[in-house]
């Protein structure tokens, strides 16, 4: 059986517990063959099951010869494992549980393991290019302090204006930016004989804005109250916005059943969906979280998924 997958979106852990009635998978035929190493291998023992818990059920047991197999898997079945039977019948060990749906596919693509993006330096300012392919520079911290570097001991004070504003004169100017959007700074030092430097003057950008993620499900997903279905051919389209240093990446993590949570994962728009939902048999948490180039992240976004109950 395909089993529905019930999904909620929260940003506060909560627990989705309903039910439903189960839904026919329809039977299948997987063609493929076993050739055995040994000569006294006489044939293969499949045992077919409805769920991954070999506690809750008593499984469907096929003998087949080696050579060409043509398994018949009637309605309802998602899981079967093999184990060889030599003479005497003597049994080898179970294989590991293969999934109908996906025996005989490709193996999904590794995805790929995501690290910290903020920018390591100690530069005010840092350089992004943008789609022309041209820099722009960009704010690391939320304070600019002019301090002036002398090569003697020496009064200076600093003339400075920030966007076309009014000239302000001070010793030390600290300017503090909480807002995103794009600035000019203009300063000029002058020391205690009353000789300045020349004019200097910095462009550059503001952004601490994350990007914000967007979830887009082909086909649209089914609702019913506050609760929303995905089928097993449901997909997933994520597309990310950020108007300030622009869209680094896409990440995820999981929590599959009561195991480990993973490790951050860049999010692949053809193969991360599928793989994680094939990955879990269980109830699944998922949190996707975008970036961008400055480092600024998005607070995840939680999907909790919980599989409709199985059987026939």
């Amino acid at each position: 059986m395909n089993p529905l997958l019930r999904l909620r979106f929260s940003l506060v852990l909560s627990l989705l517990i309903v039910t439903s009635s189960p839904i026919l998978s329809e039977s299948k035929n997987l063609k493929f063959s076993l050739e055995p190493d040994r000569e006294d291998i006489i044939q293969y023992e499949f045992e077919l099951w409805k769920q991954t818990s070999f506690d809750l059920e008593i499984p469907f047991r096929v003998l087949s010869n080696p050579g060409k197999i043509q398994l018949f898997i009637p309605n309802g079945y998602e899981y079967f494992r093999i184990r060889a039977v030599a003479k005497r019948q003597v049994r080898g060990f179970w294989t590991d549980l293969y999934a109908v749906k996906s025996f005989g596919k490709p193996k999904p693509k590794e995805p790929t393991k995501i690290v910290s993006r903020k920018p390591n330096t100690a530069d005010v300012l840092v350089p992004i290019s943008n789609s022309e392919g041209t820099n722009h520079f960009f704010l690391t911290e939320n304070k600019i302090q002019v301090k002036p570097i002398l090569t003697h001991p020496m009064k200076t004070s600093v003339r400075y204006r920030l966007n076309g504003g009014a000239w302000k004169v001070t010793k030390l100017p600290e300017l503090s930016f909480s807002k995103d959007g794009d600035y000019k700074l203009e300063y000029q030092v002058t020391n205690e004989l009353g000789v300045s430097d020349s004019m200097q003057v910095w462009e550059f950008s503001v952004d601490n804005t994350p990007p914000k993620t967007e979830f887009h499900w082909q086909p649209e997903i089914y609702k019913k109250s506050s609760i929303q279905y995905v089928s097993k051919n449901t997909n997933l389209q994520l597309k990310a916005i950020d108007e300030g240093s622009g869209l680094d990446t896409i990440r995820f993590r999981t929590v599959c059943g009561k195991n480990p949570q993973s490790e951050w994962f860049e999010w692949d728009p053809k193969n991360s969906w599928m793989g994680i939902i094939h990955s879990c048999p269980n109830d699944l948490e998922i949190e996707i979280s975008a970036i961008d180039r400055l480092g600024n992240e998005e607070v995840p976004n939680k999907i909790y998924l919980k599989r409709t109950n199985q059987g026939n």
